[in-house]
């Protein structure tokens, strides 16, 4: 517990395994940790030692041939009424409407690598403005400003012209700004950060931690 208060997250004895031909890999065997609101949690290890399959665990996108096979993910998550409600994502379908409702708009995802994140055949604004719609469900010129506002949250310069550029006319550090910006585009309350500044100079990794300390805050 944490000043008395119940995690937002807990993980529980969360086992997920990838069945193939030549035998099963136990890629996440185990794992146990709480998360509570205005906290970060880390999770540390050696590459290829299970952190971003317990990522996709928890967001319910680990691909096949991979799957849950034992274990509890508990999201306490605000509803109407200043009411909470608890749901095991394991239980869930990991395509049906309630899952995806909870990607993006109560769990909020940086992926490693931002090029293969976005789409190169839209907008940086379009993928950011689809989510909002869909989350959110502003209309489309009001998601359109919310997407800018975004970009220019995340200190991306002239967010007003880079809303309508493509993923491949931004640097690494914009992409990895403009992927921040999605993923905090619904007002999470969870941000799971898969090495978000891994592919980054060291300048620009010390600008995007700072970044993502200074909007949790």
């Amino acid at each position: 517990m944490d000043n008395g208060q119940a995690p937002i997250l807990s993980v529980r004895n969360l086992k997920t395994y990838f069945y193939q031909d030549e035998g099963t890999v136990h890629a996440v065997d185990g794992a146990n940790f709480e998360l509570h609101a205005g906290r970060t949690l880390g999770i540390v290890g050696e590459s290829g030692c299970g952190k971003s399959v317990t990522a996709r665990s928890v967001l319910r996108i680990v691909e096949r041939p991979g799957r849950i096979t034992e274990g509890a993910i508990m999201l306490r998550r605000a509803v109407s009424g200043g009411q909470t409600d608890e749901l095991d994502l394991t239980q869930l379908d990991a395509d049906g409407t309630l899952m995806r409702s909870i990607r993006g708009k109560d769990i909020g995802l940086i992926f490693q690598e931002p090029m293969t994140s976005f789409s190169a055949h839209y907008t940086i604004g379009n993928q950011i403005i689809e989510a909002v719609r869909m989350h959110l469900k502003l209309p489309k010129q009001q998601a359109r400003e919310h997407a800018i506002e975004m970009l220019r949250l995340v200190g991306i310069p002239k967010p007003e012209r880079r809303v309508d550029e493509y993923s491949f006319q931004l640097s690494g550090g914009l992409r990895q700004r403009a992927m921040i910006a999605m993923a905090l585009s619904c007002d999470p309350s969870i941000l799971i950060a898969d090495e978000p500044a891994t592919a980054l100079d060291v300048t620009t990794q010390a600008q995007i931690l700072a970044l993502l300390e200074r909007l949790q805050r």
